[in-house]
């Protein structure tokens, strides 16, 4: 009896994980097999407000604040929200030409909140669009005219590449940590966008019209109020595209620790948005037969590209372990064959977007890297969920200019 019922356990288990990875495997062989596809740009661009929080940010703010300027026109805002801020973040902005909001409340904290003030300070004025650049982002030439009329094109809020790079002055990530940032930023949402799917959104470099801002989407204090926020926009009948023609590029934290605390944010808000969205997404997907909510499900389903190996690895050894004590085999086939797929789908993401990051060199820190994911887990499982907290950034600014290349 016991028997059987490990049997169909691990056989499902098997299942769901191919399931979940067949997202990813679309999406990475939309990259292999498919092409851009055009996206035809509104000659006239519309009334502009770019929106930038800063907690801190007195190494990074005038970087910024320049890259945005340069596209800028007459009539459009540049809006600093200096949330919390103990150094000189807010009188930077100021002298570097941007309005600013001081905001100070200890007990509402985060970039959630401090979005949610800056946008109802631009409602006594409000643009026809919104721009939402992090403060130690810098944005390609020409990004902030090409989202703008990507956004008033599709009508609908726009992502654009989104792209971390380890600092070559610091102690920070590996290039597997790179590498696992393009896979979700830029492989995956380029991959559905070429099957005319929408995307998520990645809290910077994004463009949404301000006919579809709510302020109060944002303050919620959710450790991912970027993905929430166009979950339930998505939900509303506003998915978002993605545009590859504009790059936001920043720094991975400046400290191994600042990146793992980071990541450990990242990874506690996807697996509560997960719970929360998972079900309501498939819920509306098949009431109203969408599938571009359907798709978002899928993606939303896959959790990171290190719990998705351990998972993998996990399950492969289980099967193993229940075939030399039981001996049957029938789970390690259902296993081997999600290791198959998730095998498949790697290998075809570093092919298109990781064959400059990776080599023998960064395969020997794989083990490495997934202790760091797996306390992430654990941390997970003892409740120990994790507050918005400032990750370290680079001691000294310096030009950004590694970009990823299709």
């Amino acid at each position: 009896m016991i028997p059987s019922i490990l049997n169909m356990l691990l056989g499902l288990a098997s299942i769901v994980l191919i399931l979940i990875m067949l997202g990813f495997a679309l999406q990475a062989a939309a990259m292999m097999l498919l092409r851009d596809r055009p996206f035809s740009l509104l000659p006239r661009r519309l009334s502009v407000a770019a929106l930038v929080p800063a907690h801190n940010e007195e190494q990074n703010i005038e970087a910024t604040l320049l890259c945005i300027k340069q596209d800028l026109r007459a009539g459009d805002r540049l809006l600093v929200v200096a949330d919390n801020c103990s150094d000189r973040t807010a009188s930077l902005a100021a002298q570097a030409g941007a309005e600013v909001l001081v905001r100070s409340n200890s007990e509402l904290r985060g970039k959630g909140f401090a979005l949610a003030a800056g946008l109802r300070h631009l409602a006594s004025t409000p643009p026809e669009i919104v721009l939402f650049i992090d403060a130690d982002c810098q944005i390609n030439r020409h990004g902030i005219d090409l989202l703008a009329r990507a956004c008033a094109t599709a009508g609908a809020p726009i992502q654009c590449r989104n792209l971390m790079v380890a600092h070559p002055e610091t102690n920070g990530p590996s290039r597997l940590a790179e590498f696992a940032w393009r896979i979700k930023n830029d492989l995956r949402p380029n991959g559905y966008a070429r099957l005319g799917l929408p995307c998520q959104l990645h809290g910077t470099g994004m463009a949404v019209p301000w006919a579809l801002i709510n302020p109060d989407l944002f303050a919620t204090g959710h450790l991912a109020e970027d993905i929430f926020f166009g979950l339930e926009l998505a939900i509303q009948g506003h998915p978002a595209r993605f545009f590859s023609d504009a790059c936001v590029t920043s720094y991975f934290p400046d400290t191994q620790s600042g990146h793992v605390q980071q990541k450990r944010r990242w990874v506690h808000g996807h697996l509560g948005l997960i719970r929360s969205h998972l079900p309501r997404l498939l819920l509306h997907a098949l009431k109203n037969r969408d599938l571009q909510l359907l798709a978002l499900a899928a993606d939303l389903a896959v959790p990171p590209l290190g719990m998705l190996a351990i998972a993998n690895l996990v399950l492969l050894a289980l099967s193993l372990l229940y075939l030399a004590v039981v001996g049957l085999g029938s789970p390690l086939a259902y296993s081997a064959l999600a290791v198959a797929v998730f095998a498949c789908s790697l290998v075809s993401a570093w092919y298109v977007s990781g064959r400059d990051l990776i080599g023998l060199g960064e395969i020997a820190q794989v083990p490495r890297h997934m202790a760091m994911v797996l306390r992430t887990v654990l941390t997970l499982a003892h409740r120990d969920r994790t507050q918005w907290i400032r990750a370290d950034r680079p001691r000294t600014r310096a030009p950004i200019g590694r970009h990823v290349r299709h």
